[in-house]
């Protein structure tokens, strides 16, 4: 039975509270019942029968309450209790005649006990109850449907009224008490909460709901953290948006933009610049708390130090860069590796090895330089991107020297790297690429020998680590002893090459030596016969024809000797280059063969502004000379002879090409080769020996140029050729 008063223990304060209220009411009112009967014997006989009435009413009523409450079972508890007291009331209140009744008072209590038991809501429906309740009875005794309305001694008075003032001084000590605990706990917990907050190892902030976010509190840890103290923030409502880090500060307050607008939790990570200048990371996290009703009340947020953990952040993703930078340098390290010990053509290696640097390592640009045989210009041979096409077609190249980054690193054997192109001083700036921020240049160096330079350009400042350097300029060995072995193998299959033309022009020359030498001889010795037969006979006409014939011969053998002597010396006796304008050349040759072509009536054009060109001046004037004098026994029968000198263009390699032109009787596609070869005369009423073309290849193959033929019987031929330009000219 004991068990019974003693209430269980609800989830919250609010519950507990609550249920001691209901319980202790509900004892009240069973209590003061009881009372009213004890009383009605003694001293109000003639209440005794409404007295028994209450009690009858109240106290088997109260006793369900108490057990819902015991139940956990609160609104049905609170609900059953205020039944029953407006029960009560009404019900006395018609057996007593009418609303004048002292008992009618109770529907005052009934109203003042449901503000607390229930709900608002539920409260303002009991008092809409008492209210009818008051208003049905009042019309009912105006129209003398109750008993006659008693008249009540003051003993009387005061003893009903006693009864209400007793469940009124229930209710008022159990809710003064209660406001007492509650009172004392927000208290203690306020002081809990507020010890909790100023002792935590983070910053507690609470700012308004207004779009302006202004601080309105913040805890005393803000100064171990910022160096700002707690009445900086408070005297300063906007300070903690002046010190978020400027690179940070749009992001941030958009975001709290934001959530100020949907009301979602703010979650943000960002840099706060502290009293001392020292920059701090934060974890911002707020949240929007609501009052009773769901009514935005303020932002309570909490400020992390981060710090530690971005740093932390910050070496671990550098350590890792770094791990992916040394797996990208040993895998392109290795790629260039395979393509140098692969590749031996130079042409194909240099564009696939920029290629793999610029792509593996997100450059902005890679080109590969090669000094050229004077050691006075770089030429770009390798460049990645479109810009390095159009460089490359331009034939762009840098004076070696102390005037470029390429050429100041082949100039000085070692490499140069410009973190900051706006600084240094030799950096090259070019149009084609306007975003490079950080160069570098590394030399290719091959026993000892620089050959040329790797320039790779990045749109970063500080592109480059000594790591980089490092693994780069490893790559750039093998670039360069991949480039040697590519020479050395193009020099072998040009060796071959040529030893394979040496031994076709050496079965040539046995058979021209047995053949064409070999006529001359046989026309000798028969006409060496005829002499014989002429002395003998006396016959001294007869005798100057034949030996005419007979000189007539050795004048051959003598040409194809002097030919052969000529042709042997290209390429084996070489004079000293120099720059000579292939005007001068075309103009020197046109005065040895004055006599020729003015005898055939051949008009000349010469185009103007032909490039310089450098070469051995002896061997390019017989170039052009065996090529008008080619132009001049094919002419035919043109009425209008004419022969063109003069330049279209350039070849692949930057060389100009060159061009013999003539209207003469042209020449079919499948001698187009041919005629090159030793001996190879297609006419052979013309008079020559087959070898000046042959002659002219070889000398122009010498200055490392090439020559091809355009023509069409009945239209002309035209011999093309490149020379190498003189240092410093263009077309």
């Amino acid at each position: 039975m004991a068990n019974f008063f003693i209430l269980p223990t609800f989830e919250n304060q609010e519950q507990n509270v609550r249920a001691r209220l209901i319980f202790l009411v509900s004892m009240g009112m069973t209590i003061a019942s009881l009372m009213f009967v004890m009383v009605s014997i003694f001293v109000m006989p003639n209440l005794i029968r409404r007295a028994l009435a209450l009690a009858i009413l109240v106290i088997p009523g109260n006793l369900p309450v108490m057990w819902l409450v015991q139940s956990r079972k609160l609104r049905a508890a609170a609900g059953l209790l205020l039944i029953i007291l407006w029960l009560s009331v009404t019900l006395d209140v018609i057996t007593a005649g009418g609303i004048a009744a002292p008992i009618a008072f109770g529907y005052i209590f009934t109203i003042m006990a449901s503000g607390l038991l229930v709900s608002r809501r539920m409260s303002m429906y009991i008092t809409a109850a008492c209210v009818m309740a008051g208003i049905i009875i009042a019309w009912t005794e105006m129209n003398g449907w109750l008993p006659a309305a008693r008249i009540y001694s003051p003993i009387e008075r005061i003893t009903i009224y006693s009864f209400f003032f007793i469940l009124g001084l229930v209710l008022q000590n159990i809710t003064a008490g209660d406001i007492q605990r509650l009172l004392h706990k927000a208290q203690e917990s306020e002081s809990k909460y507020k010890s909790f907050l100023e002792n935590i190892p983070a910053v507690t902030h609470i700012d308004m709901i207004e779009p302006s976010a202004n601080t309105e509190y913040v805890s005393p840890q803000v100064k171990n953290l910022l160096r700002y103290c707690q009445a900086d923030f408070l005297q300063d409502a906007n300070l903690w948006k002046k010190i978020i880090h400027p690179e940070d500060q749009e992001r941030v307050m958009a975001e709290k933009t934001f959530t100020i607008q949907t009301g979602s939790p703010f979650q943000a990570e960002y840099r706060m610049i502290a009293k001392d200048q020292k920059i701090v990371w934060v974890r911002d996290e707020s949240i929007l708390v609501r009052d009773e009703e769901g009514k935005p009340g303020y932002w309570l947020g909490v400020w992390t130090d981060i710090t530690t953990r971005k740093h932390a952040e910050e070496e671990q993703a550098e350590l890792i860069s770094m791990m992916k930078g040394r797996t990208v340098q040993l895998q392109t390290a290795a790629e260039v590796s395979r393509a140098a010990s692969s590749i031996l053509d130079i042409n194909i290696l240099l564009p696939n090895v920029v290629e793999l640097i610029r792509n593996h390592f997100e450059y902005y640009y890679v080109g590969v330089f090669l000094a050229d045989e004077t050691q006075t210009w770089a030429v770009l041979k390798a460049a990645t991107g479109e810009t390095g096409k159009q460089m490359i077609l331009a034939n762009h190249r840098l004076l070696i020297g102390d005037f470029s980054m390429v050429g100041w690193c082949i100039a000085h054997r070692e490499a140069r790297i410009a973190l900051d192109v706006g600084v240094d001083a030799v950096q090259f700036r070019n149009p084609l690429l306007p975003l490079t921020r950080s160069e570098m240049a590394l030399p290719l160096t091959i026993h000892g020998e620089v050959i040329g330079a790797m320039t790779i350009q990045s749109a970063l400042p500080a592109a480059f680590s000594s790591v980089d350097t490092t693994a780069l300029q490893t790559m750039a060995d093998q670039v360069a002893n991949a480039i040697e072995n590519a020479r050395l193998f193009t020099e072998r299959n040009s060796l071959i090459n040529e030893l394979e033309k040496r031994n076709t022009e050496l079965e040539r020359f046995t058979y021209t030596v047995s053949h064409d030498l070999r006529s001359p001889l046989v026309t000798m010795r028969g006409f060496l016969g005829y002499l014989r037969q002429d002395a003998t006979s006396g016959d001294l006409t007869r005798f100057d024809k034949d030996l005419h014939r007979i000189g007539n011969a050795v004048d051959r053998m003598q040409s194809l000797l002097n030919d052969l002597l000529e042709l042997s010396r290209v390429g084996r006796i070489i004079n000293p280059s120099t720059d000579i304008p292939f005007r001068q050349i075309v103009d020197e040759t046109l005065d040895l063969l004055i006599g020729p072509l003015d005898a055939h009536r051949i008009k000349l054009e010469i185009q103007e502004n032909l490039p310089v060109i450098r070469g051995d001046h002896t061997r390019l004037i017989e170039i052009v000379q065996n090529l008008i004098t080619n132009a001049v026994k094919f002419m035919g029968n043109q009425p209008d002879p004419m022969i063109e000198i003069g330049c279209r263009g350039f070849d692949t390699d930057g060389k100009p090409i060159l061009f013999v032109r003539d209207n003469g009787i042209g020449i079919e596609q499948e001698y187009h080769e041919r005629i090159f070869g030793l001996f190879n005369r297609l006419n052979p009423e013309i008079e020559g020996t087959g070898i000046g073309l042959t002659l002219v290849r070889r000398i122009v193959e010498v200055h490392g140029g090439r020559i091809w033929l355009e023509s069409q019987p009945g239209n002309g031929a035209t011999f093309l050729f490149t020379l190498p330009l003189a240092d410093g000219n263009s077309l």
